[in-house]
């Protein structure tokens, strides 16, 4: 599956410091991480040190290019609610014109798991479509970090720990659509029953 590019970003600040979502120009990224199945780049703006993953300045040119590069040789960018906060966090905060092309030009070449999971639900009722969630019930693995918690730890300069959650955000992304894929079934919460339901995927 390595034309798939799952992507996942973090930032240093609370939607609720800058006035709510709709003002993505405010928000400041702190890493930005992409996953394709073997290999691991982190864009950041601290110097962090994580095993097999190669480290780069959080510079838009280079991540515009890196992921253009990606889409030219014919994959695709993948990510968990990629269409609604990553890829517009990218271009309007850091003025990363390739992303606003993704998202606008190449939005064929974009997997947003959330907006999947979100239509196949819909026969299910309210369910919880958080990435926590869905990996717990689907396949039995944890994110190491909430997003609550990784704006905070940057600013105490836990910066690897941040940039490693943000890759593993990443790669759990990966594995979750790699297993939807193969079993064509998701698992999640139940808002209204609080039970685990499996919901069966609509491509």
């Amino acid at each position: 599956m390595t034309n798939i590019l799952s992507l996942d970003i973090e930032t240093a600040n609370y939607s609720y410091d800058i006035g709510g979502w709709n003002n993505r120009t405010l928000f400041e990224p702190s890493v930005i991480a992409t996953w394709d199945g073997s290999n691991a780049t982190v864009f950041t703006k601290k110097e962090v040190a994580i095993k097999n993953a190669t480290i780069l300045p959080l510079h838009a040119k280079d991540i515009g290019n890196h992921l253009t590069a990606h889409i030219e040789k014919g994959g695709k960018i993948l990510g968990h609610n990629i269409l609604n906060f990553d890829l517009p966090v990218i271009k309007e905060s850091l003025d990363c014109f390739a992303a606003g092309d993704i998202m606008y030009k190449n939005q064929d070449s974009v997997i947003d798991t959330k907006k999947i999971i979100q239509k196949s639900s819909l026969k299910h009722g309210k369910i919880t479509t958080t990435l926590d969630m869905l990996v717990k019930n689907t396949i039995d693995n944890f994110k190491s970090m909430s997003s609550i918690e990784a704006p905070k730890a940057w600013g105490k300069g836990r910066y690897t720990e941040v940039a490693d959650y943000c890759l593993k955000d990443a790669k759990l992304t990966y594995d979750l659509y790699k297993y939807m894929q193969e079993h064509n079934i998701v698992k999640s919460r139940s808002l209204e029953t609080g039970e685990v339901i499996e919901i069966e995927i609509e491509w």
